[in-house]
């Protein structure tokens, strides 16, 4: 599968044989192609359903009762929300940079799920470490992508926790040396459900999920935004704790 293939090696193949690069731009349209008839076939049909169900509820208040109605709902829902993120990883080919205030940025995410953590009960906190803050507070980047990609780790770590469980976004800058550069570290943790450990290498894969309900695109879309950003995303998953950890260069 093509999305398994990072830049760096596609661009590797490139250099190696320059008639590699007519092959991989073909596969890369056909792939393009394929996921726009996939969303345009299913949109229709889709608003129809959720269209028929609103008209019954509306006509039928008693259909809320049935048994399966909300279920109903939820896999409308879940059909609209895989649409959307298959819709974004096809169009999803560039970023536009400016400087962006991430730290605020950050705060503004974390008071926008607060009314969800304190639902929840899950503590939802920032922890910033020493010395960070000037880089976080100007940053060139892709701002609204950057923000795609913090929402749908946090709602990711918000699905896999319980209450009393924790999920904190954790910053940090990394000073490097002559060998490594300098970095900006994002990291979003929770101590719930960790990732089974056989679908841990698959899970950036697009459509490759290991949660009920789940598309397999969201964590794919985090990966091509950080990979536009020449950054790396990484996770570690163990009974005590799931962490995604961003790296973006300075």
């Amino acid at each position: 599968m093509y999305s398994e293939i990072n830049n760096d090696t596609i661009t590797n193949l490139i250099k190696s044989n320059p008639d590699f690069e007519a092959v991989i731009q073909k596969i890369i349209q056909d792939n393009k192609q394929t996921t726009t008839m996939f969303v345009h076939e299913l949109r229709n049909p889709l608003s129809l359903m959720k269209g028929t169900l609103q008209y019954i509820e509306a006509k039928h208040p008693e259909t809320k009762d049935f048994k399966y109605w909300d279920q109903l709902h939820e896999l409308v829902h879940d059909l609209e929300n895989m649409m959307a993120d298959a819709s974004l990883l096809n169009t999803c080919n560039s970023i536009k940079k400016e400087k962006c205030d991430l730290l605020s940025l950050i705060k503004g995410m974390k008071n926008n799920f607060m009314p969800q953590a304190i639902n929840q009960n899950i503590d939802l906190d920032i922890i910033l470490r020493p010395g960070c803050e000037t880089y976080f507070s100007s940053y060139e980047c892709d701002c609204a992508k950057i923000k795609q990609v913090l929402s749908n780790l946090i709602k990711n770590a918000f699905e896999a926790t319980t209450p009393g469980n924790f999920i904190h976004i954790i910053l940090d800058y990394l000073a490097g040396n002559q060998q490594i550069p300098q970095k900006l570290s994002i990291q979003v943790s929770n101590n719930g459900l960790p990732i089974p450990e056989d679908e841990i290498n698959s899970i950036f894969i697009p459509f490759v999920t290991y949660k009920k309900g789940g598309t397999g695109v969201g964590l794919a879309v985090v990966k091509k935004i950080i990979d536009l950003h020449y950054g790396s995303v990484s996770v570690t998953s163990k009974e005590e704790e799931t962490c995604f950890t961003i790296l973006l260069p300075l």
